[in-house]
């Protein structure tokens, strides 16, 4: 199976001291968010599949990790994880879902941010989504809502479980 990450997993992934989004449910973080990324990019590798990041998703998380070269590093010896460029069959896929919201007379597709912010957000789905991926891992709202209309189901941090392996360690179990 191919799943992509957005910025947030990526992030929580390479920083684990990364502030998760709030559960929109609770308005709080999901308690140990960084174990549940662990556990869930564990799983992933351990049944081969292929984790996409894509590329504009990789800039932002170089922004926030605090040694670069290692960041970059652990991708390129991880069998898990494959970047994904934004490329022709990119442009292609999104110049299409771009003229099918125009069609529909709403090229924002009923997101309310900025058209900078819709383009850079489509353009990831996108990317995921010519990558192969069938899950999109992301807690950002525009990019989970384009990802779903790409056909991807979405996951987020709080859709996580926390595995019993690690609620058994330093009394997590008492704490979620």
């Amino acid at each position: 199976m191919i799943v992509a990450f957005d910025n947030t997993f990526l992030s929580i992934a390479f920083n684990p001291g990364s502030p998760p989004r709030p559960d929109p449910s609770t308005g709080v973080p999901i308690p140990h968010c960084a174990l549940r990324v662990e556990a869930m990019i564990d799983a992933h590798s351990k049944r081969g599949d292929t984790v996409l990041i894509p590329t504009p998703c990789l800039s932002e998380m170089l922004c926030a990790v605090p040694d670069i070269e290692k960041a970059i590093s652990t991708i390129n010896k991880s069998v898990a994880f494959e970047l994904a460029a934004f490329d022709a069959r990119c442009a292609v896929d999104l110049a299409d879902a771009i003229r099918r919201a125009v069609a529909a007379g709403d090229k924002k597709s009923g997101i309310g941010a900025g058209w900078q912010e819709i383009k850079f957000d489509r353009q990831i789905a996108v990317i995921a989504k010519v990558g192969g991926a069938e899950v999109f891992y992301s807690d950002d709202s525009t990019q989970s809502k384009f990802a779903k209309m790409l056909g991807m189901s979405v996951k987020h941090t709080w859709d996580l479980d926390l595995p019993s392996e690690f609620a058994q360690i330093d009394g997590l179990d008492q704490m979620t």
